[in-house]
């Protein structure tokens, strides 16, 4: 009896000793390549699908990184807000820890990552357990999960 008990506050001990955090991000967590930018206002579109442009996704972060022009550097760091219908991307961090993970300042450092602005709003057109759609003003985005 004495060591069934032992064995019952053990496990309570363990399961009050941590925190576990949970993500209710859906579908969106996760590793996403840029595969696809279409321009709205003309019609054209870059594949990107031989690039290695990545966006990954977890809890209240997302890193997105251009590893074929990564400049010494992990790309950048970036808050959002997610619900079924929009992602809204803000708060820009360029993500080099040696030297304090500078805020951005200018978009355009930005564009080759799908990015136009700082305080970016897409809406969500579709998002599978492997396939997302985000639209901005000017930007249609491809993405397939790694």
């Amino acid at each position: 009896m004495k060591q069934f008990l032992l064995y019952i506050i053990g496990i309570g001990l363990f399961f009050t000793s941590c925190d576990i955090e949970t993500s209710d991000n859906g579908n969106l967590d996760g590793y996403w390549h840029l595969v696809r930018v279409d321009t709205l206002a003309t019609g054209g579109y870059s594949d990107l699908s031989d690039t290695r442009v990545f966006w990954g996704v977890q809890m209240n972060l997302i890193q997105a990184v251009d590893h074929d022009n990564d400049t010494g550097h992990y790309g950048y760091l970036f808050n959002f807000d997610y619900n079924n219908q929009s992602l809204r991307l803000y708060n820009a961090h360029k993500h080099d820890r040696a030297a304090g993970d500078p805020l951005v300042n200018d978009a355009e450092v930005l564009s080759p990552l799908g990015i136009t602005k700082l305080d970016d709003l897409f809406v969500v057109e579709k998002l599978s357990n492997d396939k997302m759609v985000l639209r901005d003003d000017t930007l249609r985005l491809w993405f397939e999960k790694m």
